[in-house]
Parts: C-alpha cells; sequence; structure tokens
C-alpha cells in the first residue's frame, strides 16, 4: 500500500491517548506518516512511539465550570444538575474546538492528511476534515452507542429529557461549521474502530460491519521503575480517577478511607496517585502500603491480585487483560456504565462512593481475594478478551478503507 499521512485527534486524558498509541507504532511500522494533535503533556510518549505530535494549548475550565464539575459528579444522569454542568461543559467543549482548529489548521493546510482518526468527543476533528475535504474513522475506547440511548444507569438503557438541549446545541454548532448532518450525538461514520473486546460490548449483536472491536491495545513503552515490595501478599492496587485535583474534591479522604479499611489486612496495598494529590497528605502509611507516583499500572498489574479503580474502561481493561478482578467505585454516570457492565459479567463488584465505610471496603477486597469462582471466570475471560483482533486488526481495516474503491 502506498504511504499514506494519518492524522490522529483524541482526547487529552490517560483513556483516550494510551489507547491510541500501540495504533500510532503499528501505523509507523507499516511505513505510514502519522500525526497527532496533541497538548505538551503527551507530545513525548506521541514522539516515543514514531508519530509527529502537532501541539496546541488550551485553558482549563473556570472556577464556575470547575465547581459545577465538582458538584455535578455525585448525580445520576437523570439529575438536572447533572445535564445544566453538561451544556456548560459543551460550551467549553464548543470553545477548545475553535481554539484547536485556529493553531492547527495551517499546518494541515501544508501536510494535508488522506484520513484523520478521531475520537467522538473531539469534534473539532470532523470540522477540520470536512475544510481539508478528507476521509475520516472514528476511534472510540469506549462503549459503541446503541441505538438512541446514552448510557445505562443500573443497568437500564437511559435517553435522559437533559440531553435534548445537548443534542440540539452540537447540531447547531456543526452547522456554523458546515456541516449538515442532523443528530450528530449520535453519528456514526463508514469504520468505527473500538478499542474494546466485543465480548465487553453490551448488545454486541447489535453492531453490523462498520465496527471494528479490536480490544484493549496496551503494548505501549514505558520505564521499569517498580519493585515488588509485598513480602508475598496478595497486591491490591489501588487507583482513581487521573487529575483528581481538578475533578473531585474529597481525593484525599478516598485514599485514606482505604487506608484505615486496610492497615492491619493481609494484603499489600499501592496507592497509585499520580501527581493528583500531595502524598504527604495521607500521612504515615501503614507498613503493608505504598503509595506510586511514576509506574505504569502495566508495570504493576501483572503482580496484583486486584485492582480498586473508578471504573474507567482504561483502566478496567487494563486489569482484565492481566488476569486481575476489579472492584470498581465509580465516579461518574460514563464509569458507572463500565462498572455494571463488569459486575454483569462477574468479572468484578461495584459499589457506589456514597453507600463506602471501613467494614464495607474490608469486607468487599478480603472476599474477592479468596474468591476462586471470581478468580477463574477472570482467567478464563482474560484468554477470551485477548483473542480479540487487536492492533493488526485495527491497522487492516484502517489502510483497507483508504484503498481505491
Amino acid at each position: 500500500m502506498k504511504r499514506c499521512h494519518i492524522a490522529i485527534v483524541t482526547l487529552l486524558g490517560n483513556g483516550h491517548v494510551y489507547p491510541v498509541l500501540p495504533l500510532c507504532s503499528e501505523l509507523v511500522k507499516r511505513g505510514h506518516y502519522v500525526t497527532y494533535v496533541t497538548g505538551d503533556h503527551y507530545a513525548r510518549q506521541i514522539a516515543e512511539v514514531g508519530a509527529v505530535p502537532v501541539l496546541f494549548s488550551y485553558s482549563p475550565p473556570d472556577k464556575g465550570l470547575a465547581e459545577e464539575i465538582r458538584n455535578a459528579l455525585s448525580s445520576t444522569c437523570g439529575d438536572a444538575g447533572y445535564w445544566k454542568m453538561a451544556r456548560s461543559f459543551q460550551v467549553y467543549e464548543f470553545a477548545c474546538a475553535e481554539k484547536m482548529l485556529d493553531q492547527v489548521h495551517t499546518f494541515y493546510k501544508k501536510n494535508a492528511p488522506d484520513v484523520i482518526l478521531y475520537d467522538p468527543f473531539m469534534i473539532g476533528a470532523r470540522i477540520l476534515a470536512r475544510r481539508l475535504d478528507c476521509a475520516v474513522i472514528r476511534i472510540s475506547p469506549h462503549f459503541a452507542q446503541y441505538e438512541r440511548f446514552v448510557l445505562r444507569q443500573h443497568g437500564v438503557f437511559r435517553n435522559p429529557e437533559g440531553v435534548l438541549e445537548c443534542r440540539r446545541d452540537l447540531d447547531s454548532f456543526l452547522l456554523n461549521h458546515g456541516i449538515t448532518t442532523t443528530d450528530n450525538f449520535w453519528h456514526v461514520e463508514k469504520l468505527n474502530i473500538q478499542f474494546i473486546p466485543r465480548e465487553f460490548q453490551y448488545c454486541n449483536d447489535y453492531f453490523d460491519e462498520r465496527f471494528c472491536f479490536v480490544g484493549a491495545l496496551l503494548d505501549r513503552p514505558f520505564k521499569q521503575v517498580w519493585k515488588i515490595n509485598g513480602k508475598g501478599r496478595p497486591i491490591v492496587l489501588i487507583s482513581d480517577l487521573s487529575g483528581l485535583r481538578d475533578a473531585y474534591i474529597n481525593a484525599d479522604s478516598y485514599y485514606k478511607l482505604f487506608i484505615e479499611s486496610l492497615s492491619d489486612s493481609a494484603c499489600h496495598c499501592i496507592l497509585s496517585i499520580g501527581d493528583s494529590i500531595d502524598p504527604h497528605s495521607l500521612g504515615t502509611l501503614p507498613e503493608n502500603f505504598e503509595i506510586n507516583q511514576r509506574a505504569s499500572h502495566l508495570e504493576i498489574l501483572p503482580h496484583a491480585a486486584l485492582s480498586v479503580c473508578h471504573g474507567g474502561m482504561l483502566s478496567t481493561l487494563e486489569a482484565l487483560y492481566n488476569g486481575v478482578p476489579v472492584l470498581a467505585i465509580p465516579l461518574t454516570p460514563g464509569t458507572e456504565d463500565v462498572a455494571y457492565r463488569t459486575a454483569e459479567l462477574g468479572l468484578g463488584i461495584q459499589l457506589s462512593r456514597s453507600a463506602l465505610t471501613t467494614d464495607k471496603v474490608r469486607e468487599t477486597v478480603e472476599g474477592m481475594l479468596f474468591d476462586t469462582g471470581l478468580q477463574t471466570r477472570v482467567k478464563e475471560t482474560q484468554e477470551v478478551f485477548r483473542r480479540s483482533g487487536g492492533v493488526k486488526m485495527a491497522a487492516d481495516r484502517i489502510e483497507a478503507s483508504l484503498e481505491p474503491a
């Protein structure tokens, strides 16, 4: 196949960037020129896999929006307050999309891509593709959208009334930029690559050949910086949404609850806090605890017996691909959907943040560590998930879409 210029545009978050890095590497190995629209934070990792970072800068949400986000985190997708925040955040996203377009359009006008791979949350990419008159492929690290439902709440498919205004505003914004399609909230491309196993997708027999489920792509570079320090005890990896200090006002108390709950337990606990909180705020750690701020979870999980996380898709699949059960404690309606699916398949347990107590945490963790049925199901699922098409299937489908009809 001829050498193509493949441009990639995703959200700037671990769960959106990291699944794409192995794909970048594969496309570069096949001789393609890959560029990636990103910020300073991910530029080094993108360059390490052979892609060219195309940098743009943006401003974080102002104090008012940040407060709305914090307040809405304890809401459900049916709450009016949640959708009020969603509309405010959507206005912020529109502004970010226009800033991104202003900063990268000149580069791409001089270096026209053959195709743009875009995350559905980065709507500016569709506008860029229209301006450049190039093909698009949608890539997503989350569930494919089932019919016209936004997500599931406690297992029930929901399309809340509050989403109606968001749909209208999105259509209006795109129309102002020359995109005339309607109902863009559920827009589907000719090719949609999902970075999850088909078996993890709910209602997976609903999706036709336009949807390519390649599974989690985890073969990304990381430095070996972690050493096992568990003294033979089962290792429990405890993490939460990255960037917690911006997103969740009680980050310290979340980790302190686990310290109090498991300080004299028979497991070794790793608090993976990254740079989101000050480790000194957690006080003196018990002997069976350690803090991780630098090591990749891919380095720790092969040795872990349990992963405690916020139910993000990347965190969940990283654990399951390593044969590790998941205790999911969701922070948002979106992660509640992932947590529910994990529990639905018998691969973990979902707990509500509002119901967390020291007794509940200790009872749940210890129960999961000694649940042989749970461990067997996860190991069996690990083998199924690992048979997903992977990076080769993703790259093959992209190349096939670029071949002349």
